[in-house]
């Protein structure tokens, strides 16, 4: 069994993908598709890495990655944003560990998430 890994996107194809493509890569990834049902996964399992997407249908992954951090201290959290520098700057300054561009290169992804462990 691979580290756990929590997956926050919206997008439902995005989020399969890249799922799938961390699940090949020795990740238990539970996925999310908004900031409730993060919470939800979040009060039921332990974290040790999460990808949270900045911009969600209910809330914000900067939102969520306060909560995540209230919870687990020590996980790491990637931010990933189609919406540039202020929301990097944003995403570092609330304790994300890394960001990273969309769209995705999942390859990227993985190395970012690898370095993080």
């Amino acid at each position: 069994m691979g580290k756990k890994l929590l997956l926050v996107e919206d997008d439902i194809v995005f989020s399969k993908l890249i799922s799938k493509f961390l699940d090949k890569n020795g990740f238990e990834v539970s996925d999310a598709k908004n900031g409730k049902d993060a919470l939800q996964i979040m009060d039921a399992d332990h974290f040790e890495l999460a990808i949270l997407d900045y911009r969600l249908p209910d809330m914000n992954g900067l939102e969520v990655l306060t909560l995540l951090k209230e919870k687990s201290p020590k996980a790491k959290v990637v931010l990933m944003t189609r919406f540039g520098e202020e929301a990097a700057a944003k995403a570092i300054g609330a304790g994300a560990d890394a960001f990273i561009s969309k769209p995705i290169n999942p390859e990227e992804l993985l190395e970012v998430v690898n370095r993080l462990q």
